[in-house]
């Protein structure tokens, strides 16, 4: 065989292969689009889930290409779309800006593309790496396995579905990763107003576990941290109150209040 020919054969595999990666692209995102046009708006607040186990996803490009236009979650064979209220993203941008004010040398993002060691895609809403990832791990952070943050926050609303599938991610990463710092910070689902801070200005004191420390409260806002044996202590969000961290951050209470009572 030719020179030529080898070369025009290479050629010719690799349009094939391109041609089938753009059939498949074309229909997932298909079946993606008709899925979320079946739901209702009620069915759309919070998280949405899309079964995709009919879907061969071990291409990257497919994955990516999924990734770019919903910037979704993909764990095991199910796709999670979450629907951030604008509360809820202005909190996770404040808590951002005070981890990395807190230690400059880490690397803080705001619903950074995570991966674990099987390939599943995850987007904490806050996530802390002490050591800053590659550049080609935080250029494409799926093609390349960027790993999961030291320090993990998820902020939800307390009710389900988004309540169950933050604490489902965070059991779920758990079994793998005992080392991960987690937080989590339920809110209300309301449109009351929330009371304004009694004494603005005043210095922050250490929060204090609630009396029951294990046992989840029927009512937000709280926040759940995850102890070194990875048991939930928690915690009232009071105004004028911090969480000291393991890592050292400071979490200040009122960042979160200052945003609810908006």
């Amino acid at each position: 065989m030719s020179v030529a020919t080898e070369g025009l054969e290479e050629i010719q595999i690799k349009v094939t292969r391109e041609t089938k990666q753009a059939s498949l692209i074309n229909q997932v995102l298909t079946y993606i689009e008709e899925s979320l046009k079946k739901l209702t708006p009620e069915e759309k607040q919070d998280v949405v889930t899309i079964d995709l186990s009919a879907y061969k996803l071990d291409n990257v490009v497919v994955r990516e290409t999924i990734h770019d236009n919903y910037n979704a979650e993909i764990i095991g064979e199910h796709m999670f779309i979450k629907y951030d209220s604008k509360k809820k993203e202005k909190i996770h941008r404040r808590l951002a800006n005070s981890a990395e004010a807190h230690n400059q040398n880490w690397d803080v993002d705001a619903n950074g593309m995570c991966t674990d060691n099987n390939g599943n895609e995850f987007l904490p809403d806050v996530g802390v790496w002490f050591q800053m990832p590659t550049q080609a791990q935080q250029t494409r952070p799926i093609a390349e396995q960027c790993p999961l943050p030291d320090v993990w926050v998820e902020v939800f609303y307390n009710r389900d579905p988004d309540r169950s599938r933050a604490l489902t991610n965070i059991a779920f990463v758990q079994q793998q990763n005992l080392g991960i710092e987690f937080i989590g910070i339920a809110l209300p689902y309301s449109t009351n107003t929330f009371q304004q801070n009694p004494n603005p200005g005043i210095a922050t004191t250490p929060a204090n576990p609630l009396a029951n420390q294990n046992a989840r409260p029927f009512i937000a806002p709280y926040i759940i941290h995850w102890d070194v044996n990875n048991v939930p202590v928690y915690y009232r969000i009071n105004w004028n109150e911090h969480l000291v961290l393991r890592c050292g951050w400071v979490l200040e209470f009122n960042i979160v209040l200052n945003v609810l009572a908006m």
